[in-house]
């Protein structure tokens, strides 16, 4: 039996930008569950989904920076393991990357993702087979 591919969640409320990423993880040989709002998010963290979350930092519900401090709550709390948070932007702009490390996300990424931008944001972090 062949082994699943690693499982990213992705927290992307724009439709086109989720099916892009999607389709990019795929390429990257990785499976992908998109959520449109932080808080489906957090649960499916609970339920034990995922060790790498892609979240974008203009969710409905709550922003990524909001988000990301409240995995890192769970994670204090010990009610999940440690994920890898990299946030998604729409500018790039520097204030947006600082304000991401600041909220507690691993590392960044601005829109337009491309394969290779993506395949360098992830490489850092070990994906489980």
């Amino acid at each position: 039996m062949a082994s699943a591919a690693p499982l990213i969640l992705l927290a992307e409320p724009h439709p086109p930008s989720a099916d892009l990423i999607v389709t990019l993880l795929e390429d990257l040989g990785l499976k992908a569950v998109v959520l449109t709002r932080g808080n489906a998010l957090l649960e499916a963290l609970l339920s034990r989904e995922g060790h790498v979350v892609l979240l974008s930092i203009d969710l409905p519900d709550m922003d990524g920076f909001r988000a990301t401090r409240q995995i890192r709550d769970l994670e204090r709390r010990r009610l999940i393991p440690p994920v890898v948070v990299i946030g998604l932007t729409p500018q790039g702009l520097i204030d947006e990357r600082q304000l991401c490390l600041d909220a507690g996300m691993d590392g960044y990424l601005s829109k337009p993702v491309t394969l290779g931008r993506l395949s360098a944001a992830l490489s850092p972090y070990p994906l489980p087979n």
